[in-house]
């Protein structure tokens, strides 16, 4: 159960989501549209300081992808690049001394910028390597997210240095798409499709070059920030978690916030604050345990729905009933049925 849960963690900035927002409103599509089915409305696009989570983020470039309906047209643009668009990730890179250590610091702390994927990085032979890994979603979004990467690592690179800057060559986990005629324009390089692993490559020599607005005490405090920040990101999911086991390990009982608060050791106000930063509450988590307790209880025992109505603590049946429904778009009973229609065809 909750095997997916951490693509519900919010850890990407407010800033990308209104960059595709802003995008497709000029190329004509509307805000319903944008942010179909992605949980997000209006007035959560006025609050910087909100994160949304990696479904959301995935939704949100799935719909993109459909309306425009022309795969690849990111790759069209060029690339206009400011260090504030990184946040304090990007001035913790302008200030270090060298290359290397700015995509060390990338590489330590890009899961601050809401990153859906792992990135690492080695130096093989003459060529530094940018290497991207486990990517949370497949498909033309997952490409997008390799694509769009590699895209801006370029003109990135070339502010830190101050210069013009070229890859060697990039090579793509994945089969040469559709689109492909547009890659060479974007990329300006060698490309290489079906390789092993998503790779951006450059001269290993570069490594050293110092930049232009090396500060080493910015560096430090910058560095220090982002860790601080990482590790609060971190700390913040891990409350969701604790309260999802909390409840689950005694289902039938599910305590009000002020209990949870005191089993966490935390001020009922900062819970409900932290949480509301997170863009959830202790009522939605306590609804999706129940959503996820009540599927499980239909799917593997011959519990009545009345039964499974008590155990989840609902005053009356009726309730349980209405609520199953806006979860998944059917009764229990309906549900319940479902599920043994699909077993006798199977036994067939």
């Amino acid at each position: 159960m909750f095997h997916n849960y951490s693509l519900d963690k919010r850890a990407v900035p407010m800033s990308q989501v209104l960059g595709m927002v802003h995008s497709l409103r000029q190329r004509g599509y509307s805000l319903d549209e944008i942010l179909n089915g992605t949980g997000l409305a209006a007035q959560d696009l006025e609050n910087p300081d909100l994160r949304v989570s990696y479904r959301q983020r995935i939704r949100q470039l799935e719909n993109a992808i459909h309306l425009t309906n022309d795969p690849g047209y990111w790759l069209d643009y060029p690339r206009e690049i400011s260090i504030s668009d990184y946040g304090l990730l990007g001035y913790a890179m302008m200030s270090s001394a060298t290359l290397e250590q700015a995509i060390q610091i990338a590489v330590k702390y890009h899961k601050m910028a809401g990153a859906l994927f792992d990135l690492g990085f080695a130096v093989e032979g003459k060529s530094a390597v940018l290497r991207l890994e486990h990517l949370l979603t497949g498909g033309l979004v997952g490409q997008y997210l390799v694509e769009e990467l590699f895209i801006s690592i370029t003109p990135l690179i070339a502010l830190l240095m101050g210069k013009e800057f070229q890859p060697q060559e990039i090579h793509f986990g994945f089969s040469r798409p559709d689109y492909g005629d547009r890659y060479k324009h974007a990329f300006k390089c060698d490309i290489l499709f079906d390789r092993p692993h998503s790779e951006y490559r450059f001269d290993a020599e570069l490594l050293n070059q110092p930049l232009a607005e090396a500060d080493s005490n910015t560096a430090r405090i910058c560095e220090e920030s982002c860790r601080k920040i990482l590790n609060q990101m971190e700390i913040e999911e891990d409350i969701v978690s604790r309260i999802c086991h909390l409840l689950l390990s005694t289902p039938g009982e599910f305590p009000k916030l002020d209990a949870i608060a005191a089993k966490l050791s935390i001020g009922t106000r900062t819970l409900r604050r932290r949480l509301k930063s997170l863009g959830t509450s202790y009522q939605k988590i306590l609804d999706d345990v129940k959503k996820e307790l009540a599927i499980e209880y239909l799917q593997t025992t011959n519990l009545s729905v009345q039964e499974i109505s008590d155990l989840l603590g609902y005053s009356e049946v009726t309730n349980f009933r209405r609520a199953f429904v806006k979860w998944v778009k059917l009764s229990p009973y309906q549900y319940r049925k479902q599920l043994e229609e699909k077993e006798q065809a199977n036994s067939f």
